[in-house]
């Protein structure tokens, strides 16, 4: 293992590693998280009109995040693809290269705070840990924010040992990035650790080098121009509807229909963290360990960890909405604690490991599960689905051997294999085989070739199927509307118009049905399941007033 994580080769192989985990699946499944649709949608408005300041789905302002993303994709997209493309994964790249700045910067912090064997370990469990890289295949900004504030942390560690002043600009890059991807949530992990250092060593002098002022001047020159920009385009709209409209709401209740009760987190958390839930117990033992021992030269690494993953775990669970991600900036910490787990393993309590253990079997299961029902419960082939789950599981069980046998090198080998194996099974085999996970592209594929066979192309795009996914597959003009208005929508259109009416959703007006029946020229019926509602439905595609060519 020395000569694997010697010199520059280390970074290297973290590196490759969350990219392979991040990229599994990004080819090859469509849009399944509707966060996901509108924000790749609203850079492709971005990159079609020209307009990089104002964020927008269609025609409605799309003011809940920063523009930093939206930035980030439209550069991908650029750079390899374009907007009338559609292409999925040009859009997801920048959430890939998060994912790897996350294990990056995990490994620079770990240099640090414990042996470089150690922090490799606790990198590599990231970069490749269900949670992380799966949120570096979805173009959001989750992966990204995590990967800026992963590198905020690793340099907060450096400046506590002493460095100098490029350090200080990296973080403050990192502190005015994350604001300009996400808001608070970079600010508020580096805050809630700081603060909780300096009342527990009732120390600040460490804290004097990020008052060097061309760092907090270059985080203002990266947040400030747009967010002038954005509040002068919106006359102010954009501050209130991102604090009104989306922040106050989760603060205060669970917004969206995501609220849960406090532990949600935890109780995710063997298959969220898979593996490094294999090595977490017996690290985050070690950290109580070298936190009682203060004179032990790694009680300092020990108390900044644990003010990195206390304050921050407690205020995502606090936190009324509450989805699987939203604590990802704290599993660069618990990575490392992990690192420690695996390293100092046969010299914790036998229970801390066997509790481990047994969690990570847990997590395991439920992933193997997952395989099973990504394909079997949405037409695909459950064979695919089970035979994926079996070579995951025996993947899983050799590694689970080599951990019970304590052989620490053959396990981390065993357990990073089976879970960057899990992510290629999963998102490269299962998810792609249950066809109905793909309803919206398909609905796209058969409009498409239902106008090339009547020869025509509509001029109009309405449909009673919601999904923003849909607008993505179709384009922008598509107009997303209920059932009782898809009639209206229909008649009152000029030229040629593709309807496609989502059954499971249609009402019991009559009148409505006539006006969707009038001068269809051409229909197909798309069956499949919506899985966002959880509904089985037939999407019926229409055109009409083909007559009106040209």
């Amino acid at each position: 293992m020395d000569q694997l994580i010697a010199g520059r080769k280390a970074w290297w192989v973290i590196g490759a590693l969350a990219a392979l985990a991040a990229l599994a699946g990004v080819f090859t499944v469509q849009p399944l998280d509707r966060d996901e649709a509108r924000y790749a949608q609203a850079t492709a408005q971005m990159l079609e009109t020209g307009n990089f300041v104002d964020i927008r789905f269609q025609d409605d302002p799309r003011n809940k995040k920063p523009v930093g993303i939206y930035w980030m994709q439209a550069l991908s997209v650029g750079l390899l693809s374009d907007a009338d493309s559609r292409q999925i994964w040009a859009y997801r790249i920048p959430s890939v290269i998060g994912a790897m700045l996350a294990a990056l910067g995990c490994f620079w912090a770990g240099t640090r705070l414990m042996s470089r064997e150690a922090a490799f370990a606790a990198a590599a469990m990231l970069a490749v840990s269900a949670m992380m890289a799966t949120e570096g295949g979805i173009a959001k900004t989750d992966a990204m924010v995590v990967g800026l504030t992963t590198m905020a942390m690793a340099a907060l560690v450096q400046l506590r040992h002493g460095a100098g002043w490029r350090t200080v600009l990296i973080f403050w890059a990192m502190m005015g990035l994350g604001v300009l991807v996400k808001g608070p949530v970079t600010p508020m992990i580096a805050g809630l650790t700081t603060a909780v250092l300096v009342l527990w060593e009732r120390r600040i002098d460490w804290l004097k080098p990020l008052l060097f002022w061309p760092g907090p001047a270059l985080a203002m020159l990266i947040v400030l121009p747009w967010f002038v920009a954005i509040q002068i385009s919106t006359d102010g709209a954009f501050l209130r509807d991102a604090f009104s409209g989306d922040l106050a709401p989760k603060l205060v209740s669970g917004a969206e229909s995501h609220g849960a009760w406090p532990g949600y987190h935890l109780l995710l958390l063997s298959l969220t963290s898979l593996p490094i839930i294999y090595f977490l117990i017996p690290g985050l033992r070690k950290l109580v360990d070298d936190v009682r021992d203060s004179q032990n030269e790694t009680s300092d690494a020990a108390r900044f960890l644990l003010a990195w993953i206390i304050p921050a775990w407690l205020a995502f669970e606090i936190l009324p909405t509450k989805l699987p991600h939203y604590v990802l900036p704290v599993y660069p910490a618990l990575a490392l604690a992990a690192g420690l787990g695996w390293k100092y393993a046969s010299e914790m309590p036998a229970w801390s490991r066997y509790a481990s253990l047994v969690f990570g079997v847990f997590g395991a299961t439920l992933f193997a599960v997952l395989m099973i029902l990504s394909v079997s419960n949405y037409g695909g082939d459950p064979i695919v689905g089970i035979a994926s789950a079996g070579i995951f599981a025996v993947l899983t069980l050799g590694a689970i051997f080599e951990i019970l046998r304590a052989r620490k090198v053959p396990a981390l080998a065993l357990i990073i294999i089976a879970a960057l194996g899990g992510h290629v099974l999963l998102r490269s085999v299962a998810i792609p085989s249950g066809p109905d996970l793909d309803l919206s592209q398909r609905v796209a594929n058969a409009a498409t070739h239902l106008q090339s066979t009547q020869g025509v192309a509509a001029r109009h795009v309405v449909s009673s199927y919601t999904e923003p996914s849909l607008v993505f597959a179709l384009g922008t003009e598509t107009r997303l509307v209920e059932f009782r208005e898809l009639g209206d929508q229909i008649e009152s259109a000029d030229g040629i118009v593709l309807s496609i009416e989502d059954t499971a959703r249609s009402g019991s007006d009559f009148a409505v049905f006539d006006q969707i029946e009038t001068n269809v020229c051409a229909r197909r019926e798309v069956p499949g399941v919506n899985y966002s509602r959880g509904e089985e439905t037939v999407l019926i595609i229409r055109l009409h007033n083909c007559e009106q060519e040209g």
